[in-house]
């Protein structure tokens, strides 16, 4: 038995309530929590699901998360499954100046994008020590819907059909990834490989990589850099052969960590398809962006 000392009094918890090191165990079932053990909010993605503000070359924002319903602890595993969401809003037009508050802001359409999804996420504890004593193994699968829409301008402008272009629609995906430390750094990776539904989508299937690491030494700032590519095989939809698509985009900046997450201040260079009803337009672009990514602990 352990006796641990909570405001004056005394509570008796045995021996297996505490880890190896002496700290209490976190309890083997919780509701609400962190959504993954190995954090997907520091993603080069434009789908990290995260609260994002892109200032140039266009304005982006991005308001999005996901969370743990329950995570079910175990010796050699622990389960989480949750929720997602994201809303992205883009100014078709590059950043021409600031409006209230100040935001950047430009001129022409803009362009949403939304998504929701559902996951379940396996860490396999014991054999990610295997690998190395600080080292997280984890493997997801998901479900997620995205549609794209747009919004005319408050000028009267015309209207446009944007049925030629590609709809992402319902995917399945599956995700491994595996985090390390060594000494002053942190770095995690992650593969996946997508299934999108017959019928439902532009695209039948395709692949992407996350490649993460920063330098931790310092409490107050985390200096990083994350690059993600993907690869999407375009498909027949409602009688359109729609093409493949491709994306490359890195970013380069500072973390300030907290106990709640990051604030992520980065500059950033893509290439590639652009996202929603704008992904059948290719181009290269480099930018500065503003990240609030909550949830998110190196080595959580």
């Amino acid at each position: 038995m352990r006796a641990v000392l909570i405001f004056g009094g005394l509570l008796l918890l045995p021996a297996s309530s505490f880890a190896a090191d002496g700290a209490p165990s976190p309890p083997a079932f919780t509701w609400l929590g962190d959504a993954r053990g190995i954090a997907r909010s520091w993603s080069a993605s434009r789908d990290a699901l995260t609260m994002n503000l892109t200032i140039f070359p266009r304005a982006v924002q991005t308001a999005a998360g996901e969370f743990a319903m329950f995570t079910w602890r175990r010796p050699m595993w622990t389960l989480r499954t949750g929720f997602e969401g994201l809303i992205e809003v883009e100014s078709d037009a590059e950043t021409a100046g600031a409006n209230s508050g100040p935001w950047p802001s430009g001129k022409g359409k803009m362009l949403w994008r939304g998504s929701y999804g559902y996951y379940a996420a396996a860490a396999l504890d014991t054999l990610g020590k295997r690998i190395c004593e600080a080292c997280v193994l984890e493997f997801a699968l998901q479900f997620r819907h995205e549609s794209e829409h747009y919004a005319g301008s408050n000028a009267g402008d015309a209207g446009e059909d944007v049925r030629h272009e590609p709809y992402v629609g319902d995917d399945l995906i599956f995700d491994g990834a595996l985090s390390e430390r060594a000494v002053d750094w942190y770095f995690a990776q992650r593969a996946y490989a997508l299934w999108y539904l017959p019928g439902r989508s532009s695209y039948s299937a395709g692949g992407a990589f996350d490649l993460h690491a920063r330098y931790t030494r310092w409490q107050l700032v985390h200096p990083f850099a994350s690059l993600y590519g993907e690869y999407l095989f375009g498909t027949e939809l409602q009688g359109r052969d729609f093409p493949d698509a491709h994306r490359l985009r890195g970013l380069l900046g500072i973390a300030l960590p907290s106990t709640l997450g990051d604030i992520m201040v980065y500059a950033f260079a893509d290439t590639g398809n652009r996202y929603g009803i704008r992904a059948l337009t290719n181009e290269a672009t480099i930018g500065l962006g503003v990240r609030l990514a909550l949830g998110s602990h190196p080595g959580q």
